[in-house]
């Protein structure tokens, strides 16, 4: 009979008693090695950022597609506005780039120049709800055609107020301030000096200096220094003497502006939405 062999107890000391079962303790030689801890930290935060680069992607893309939404809904406005328009859509669009390129010389910041840029070529928006009889007259107007005209900036506001886009909505504070006065004798509020929204300031000086330098129905065009003369006069009284300063700095670009409006027009005629860029005017 064989000699029974019985382990030693060292052998036991480092065992893991499961019930009855004595097994040995694991060998650490068999045990796959561990990631360092400060591994595993950089591991995370490396998926961390990319997580977060991909969500800012899918952000900028949505915000890109909600912008070009609303660029078009606007230029689809802009096309409306154009109809009633005696300068048409080319004088719309010089509107809105004189306005972006005043602001810009008055050290606004540059996102709301991009906003005044599109927002300001609605400012006769409130046209449409003129009758043509009185908007096409040749002669004098009567006091009641000028009641329906002097309506004109409120219907624009009104048509413009129901959007959540923020361009709508700066329109729509267009339409109802740009025939307001500095001197508080405008209409449709009466409105007096920095009462008076800063862009519908801009864009009152904008749209007075492109109506008179182009011909219109009833008169034809002035001369550019005839032009700035007669801004000039109005200082003060009609304009605001800030807005008339950065007028004369961007007087130079006026050739510019009628040129680059003039390139844009085929643009927008086969794509609406196309993205305008008015900085290197």
């Amino acid at each position: 009979m064989l000699p029974t062999y019985a382990p030693p107890a060292e052998a036991f000391i480092e065992s893991i008693i499961l019930g009855t079962d004595s097994l040995p303790a694991e060998s650490t030689s068999a045990r796959p090695p561990a990631f360092p801890a400060e591994g595993r930290a950089e591991q995370q935060m490396v998926c961390i950022v990319r997580d977060l680069r991909a969500m800012r992607e899918q952000r900028n893309a949505a915000q890109r597609a909600v912008r070009a939404a609303q660029r078009e809904g606007i230029r689809q406005l802009l096309w409306l506005a154009a109809l009633r328009e005696a300068g048409g859509i080319e004088h719309c669009l010089r509107v809105g780039a004189l306005s972006a390129l005043i602001a810009r010389a008055l050290e606004q910041p540059m996102p709301w120049c991009d906003m005044l840029f599109e927002a300001a070529p609605l400012h006769d928006l409130g046209n449409l709800g003129v009758p043509d009889a009185i908007l096409y007259k040749h002669g004098r107007l009567t006091p009641q055609d000028w009641r329906a005209v002097r309506d004109h900036p409120i219907t624009g506001a009104r048509l413009l107020a129901g959007t959540s886009n923020p361009i709508g909505l700066l329109a729509a504070e267009i339409a109802l301030n740009h025939h307001e006065r500095w001197d508080g004798s405008g209409y449709p509020a009466r409105r007096r000096g920095t009462n008076i929204p800063l862009a519908g300031r801009i864009v009152a000086v904008a749209d007075f200096v492109d109506s008179l330098g182009f011909a219109c129905r009833h008169r034809a065009a002035l001369p550019t220094d005839e032009v700035f003369a007669l801004l000039e006069f109005a200082n003060g009284a009609q304009f605001d003497p800030c807005v008339v300063r950065a007028m004369r700095e961007v007087r130079p670009l006026l050739p510019r502006v009628r040129e680059r409006v003039a390139a844009w027009v085929p643009t927008l005629a086969e794509d609406i939405g196309q993205p305008l860029e008015w900085h290197n005017i």
